[in-house]
């Protein structure tokens, strides 16, 4: 099993201010601005939350012929910290009840995910995906910034790269060679789409997704939308190894608390 480091897909918006404040705003300055305070406030405004979860996790041939498939179905449940972590404030969990169709067989009915023996799988991915970049990353990233491939209008690409040499300290925190994108809307700054690759080497040697991307779609919780993930995949750097799960009926999650009123030792209750 992998993992997804908490630097995550989706907020590398947090580290996108590049250019120094002093600077006159540029475009790019701008947008990476609208980038930030969508991720801020995704951040610290979503609550606790359960999703339905299937999974197809498999491995393929050099020459592309599937050899061994899983399919999942179960819950995912993204909870905060307690006490909180800023810098990682979701724990993810995946409950399952389904292995190819049938029934798992275990007290409670569900099974750990980590129990099973997958051909691929990786930990985090919707998690980490909404965790936050501390700030002392921002200036670590290179930036570019250019239309989407379908020409909409209203929706932006951006990349960042980290730079070859570090600025800071806090930097070494990035796998070198990691590359990010996502594609956001252009006036909002609110993200539709993200992807993280790192280099072959470092994956192999630090046990990390080398690439992983998930596309978001709008959910009601209450009077408020959110943009979710509802569709994440990985695979590893010979794509012999691939993970790809789908989400649904997502909403609040909260640990069920059963209180019990004292009872009278004289009399009976009315």
């Amino acid at each position: 099993m992998k993992r997804l480091t908490a630097l995550a897909l989706f907020l590398v918006a947090s580290g996108l201010q590049s250019q120094q404040a002093s600077q006159p705003a540029s475009p790019l300055h701008a947008l990476v601005d609208r980038l930030y305070a969508y991720a801020d406030q995704y951040r610290t405004t979503l609550p606790s939350l359960s999703c339905n979860e299937r999974i197809v996790s498999q491995e393929v041939s050099f020459n592309g012929k599937v050899k061994r498939q899983v399919r999942l179905e179960g819950t995912i449940r993204e909870l905060r910290k307690t006490p909180p972590d800023p810098f990682d404030p979701f724990s993810e969990q995946h409950r399952i009840a389904k292995v190819n169709g049938k029934l798992v067989r275990a007290p409670g009915g569900t099974l750990d995910a980590e129990d099973l023996n997958l051909p691929f799988f990786i930990q985090g991915i919707f998690a980490n995906l909404i965790g936050f970049h501390r700030e002392e990353l921002k200036d670590c990233f290179v930036y570019r910034a250019s239309p989407v491939n379908d020409g909409r209008a209203d929706e932006v690409q951006v990349e960042a790269d980290r730079k070859a040499e570090p600025p800071a300290e806090a930097c070494r925190a990035i796998l070198a060679g990691t590359h990010y994108m996502v594609i956001a809307d252009a006036e909002t700054g609110r993200i539709v789409h993200s992807e993280r690759t790192i280099p072959p080497d470092v994956s192999e040697q630090n046990g990390e997704a080398y690439f992983a991307s998930i596309d978001y779609a709008p959910v009601q919780f209450g009077d408020r939308i959110f943009w979710l993930p509802a569709k994440s995949s990985a695979h590893d750097a010979t794509e012999s190894g691939e993970m790809e799960s789908v989400y649904s009926n997502c909403h609040r999650y909260a640990s069920e608390v059963r209180i019990v009123p004292e009872v009278p030792q004289t009399g009976k209750p009315q």
